[in-house]
């Protein structure tokens, strides 16, 4: 009976520890809000967590998408992006020439801001003179020119999560990128967004 006992506290102890351990939240991108420079001469960078944080100790507003009110999270003031710029995740790429993407909101996470799509997708044509940038895995505010093609051919490969079409030096960060509309409303720019 009372290895029954031993038995069944082992186990519920194993239980907590692990739901402890599961409950951790985001650990994806920490990218820092852009500056207000114009989007081809401003860099994001990363932020850092404080050491021995632990996102599943320490609930807070921040982790589940702070309004940089307070909170164990606090990122600050939440970030403002440059007159024509707008920030967007691709959730769907059609062709070379056209993709569906959601606005890209601020999300307070406890590596800073970083940003996710949300509400209905929309539909975006990418023309043939379009100015693709994408990011450098050697870190924040590195990057490469691309023709539409490769900009194409990449966006396919992250969504697809294709690490054989997406090589070094390049990488994949949640498929958000900066853009700026025309007067047609079709993309002139498009910057993929780096991050952690």
């Amino acid at each position: 009976m009372r290895s029954t006992r031993n038995v069944m506290g082992t186990i519920a102890l194993f239980a907590a520890m692990g739901a402890g351990i599961t409950a951790c939240g985001p650990q994806e991108d920490g990218a820092a809000a852009p500056s207000s420079q114009a989007p081809s001469s401003h860099a994001p960078s990363a932020g850092a967590s404080a050491p021995g944080a632990s996102a599943a100790a320490k609930p807070s507003k921040g982790s589940t998408g702070g309004d940089g009110r307070g909170g164990e999270n606090d990122c600050g003031k939440p970030p403002t992006l440059p007159a024509g710029v707008k920030m967007i995740e691709v959730g769907l790429h059609r062709d070379m020439g056209v993709i569906e993407a959601m606005d890209a909101k601020p999300k307070c996470t406890p590596n800073d801001w970083i940003y996710h799509g949300e509400g209905e997708p929309k539909s975006y044509k990418l023309p043939a003179d379009i100015k693709g940038e994408l990011a450098l895995s050697a870190g924040p505010g590195q990057y490469k020119p691309v023709t539409r093609e490769e900009l194409s051919k990449h966006i396919d490969g992250c969504l697809r999560s294709d690490y054989n079409v997406v090589k070094q030096p390049f990488s994949c960060y949640g498929n958000v990128y900066e853009i700026t509309l025309n007067a047609k409303g079709e993309v002139m720019t498009m910057r993929e967004r780096w991050s952690v």
